[in-house]
């Protein structure tokens, strides 16, 4: 990713910031005051599509050999940075769903250096996952054969969720892909069809619990990444690379459409990139270096790719002389095997 983006302010008021502090954020179990090797808990914020993998998985595996734990917490990007832009959380790494939620909120002078740089960690692609209970159940699987999606979601009594896009890329991107859907299939009121109103309530559900209102019935089919279809188990139907966000040689087409997000802020289509970054609210900073380095390069990297992320060639945006040594060699050496290619 090497387009340079310009960063912008946000203004957000005193009922947007309450209605932030009231989003309820996932969070694992709480963490011990040390871990047995004497280090304190590393404070991470993550997406909330990345709850499963990171409570699951790159949590305890990061204790066990690092012997650090990680006091993880998960939510919507956009929500999660805002409250650290706004001092109600401190954390020492932060993964995000979006660059732009990093570039709007977060990097640089116009935003009180809260982050100096971040590098980019993974790619993905929008699906639709489908509940094996449902009562479209055989529908959805023959749609996810023929590509015939659209003729099923319009089924009356067909519950569709997604996440609210004012707190959660995933929510923009669930109205990108229905825009450039509308498009693709020639049917230019399709996204009401489907969607409804932007924030449609019967809809629009928490990042952290849309999966599981899922998985339990309460709702056949949703938006979501690949990634997340694969770390539940879950079947999902493709999308044409046209309209899926995950495809880079698509970018220009993606871009030609826009939708509400963070604060109602139009935001134009773009392949699907996850960031990390260490921002200057960090306590711990050599194991917070350590933590980004097991992300982009190690075992957490490669733990991302079997659960369904795609490789992205690793790319340090901001102020490249605030960089950490280390990640600025875990950078060159990844470019220099061939980056994202390999």
């Amino acid at each position: 990713m090497t387009s340079k983006r310009t960063s912008r302010y946000i203004v957000w008021g005193f009922a947007c910031m309450t209605a932030l502090m009231s989003v309820g954020c996932g969070q694992g179990p709480a963490p011990s005051s040390a871990t047995p090797t004497g280090h304190a808990p590393l404070s991470v914020l993550y997406a909330g599509s990345m709850t499963k993998v990171m409570e699951g998985t790159i949590g305890p595996a990061y204790r066990r050999s690092a012997g650090v734990e990680l006091a993880g917490e998960s939510g919507g990007s956009s929500a999660l940075a805002q409250m650290i832009a706004s001092g109600i959380k401190q954390p020492d790494v932060f993964i995000s769903a979006d660059p732009l939620v990093n570039d709007n909120v977060l990097l640089g002078p116009s935003h009180h250096n809260m982050e100096d740089w971040y590098a980019t960690l993974a790619s993905d692609e929008m699906v639709i996952v489908y509940s094996p209970k449902s009562r479209f159940g055989a529908m959805l699987k023959e749609a996810a054969d023929t590509g015939d999606w659209l003729n099923v979601l319009e089924k009356p009594g067909f519950l569709l969720g997604r996440t609210d896009p004012k707190l959660d890329p995933k929510g923009t991107r669930a109205l990108l892909v229905m825009e450039l859907a509308a498009r693709y299939y020639h049917q230019p009121d399709l996204v009401y069809r489907i969607l409804g109103s932007t924030e449609n309530p019967k809809q629009v559900f928490p990042e952290e619990t849309l999966l599981s209102r899922l998985t339990t019935g309460q709702l056949d089919a949703a938006f979501a990444y690949r990634h997340e279809a694969v770390e539940w188990g879950l079947p999902y139907i493709a999308l044409p690379k046209q309209i899926n966000l995950g495809d880079p040689s698509y970018a220009k087409t993606y871009a030609t459409v826009s939708a509400p997000g963070a604060g109602g802020k139009q935001q134009h289509g773009a392949p699907i990139v996850f960031t990390i970054s260490v921002p200057n609210t960090v306590k711990h900073q050599a194991e917070a270096t350590a933590f980004v380095e097991y992300m982009l390069s190690g075992a957490g990297h490669r733990q991302l790719l079997k659960d369904g992320f795609g490789a992205v060639d690793i790319t340090l945006l901001g102020d490249l002389s605030k960089v950490p040594k280390p990640i600025q060699t875990v950078a060159a050496a990844h470019a220099s095997s061939g980056g994202g290619q390999h």
